[in-house]
């Protein structure tokens, strides 16, 4: 990863764990599950965010080895690596809904 996409990734994560970080605060202050929830969004937002430029990166770097390597074995690895990443990503964040019986 370049340095500036490495910055770009961090600042993302960063903004994440401020919007996470007012969350904690308005739940723990009792502020309306309204409220709670929009800035829950602006998490997963930035999380999301920060995802999708780790996938861009690993992509870009590689972009070489798919398009020019010699070696069908290769590429193929770099693709399938490629197409992990992208399956991971979309499997978060989780939009279950747990329910608690308590």
């Amino acid at each position: 990863m370049k340095p500036t996409q490495q910055s770009e990734t961090i600042r993302r994560l960063r903004c994440a764990a401020g919007h996470l970080n007012a969350v904690i605060e308005m739940v723990e202050e009792g502020k309306p599950y309204e409220q709670v929830l929009h800035q829950l969004g602006a998490v997963e937002a930035a999380i999301r965010a920060a995802g999708s430029k780790l996938i861009i990166c690993e992509a870009q770097s590689i972009q070489n080895i798919i398009l020019d390597s010699s070696s069908p074995k290769q590429r193929l690895v770099e693709l399938q690596h490629l197409q992990s990443l992208y399956t991971i990503f979309l499997h978060y964040p989780n939009h279950q809904i747990e329910v608690s019986h308590d």
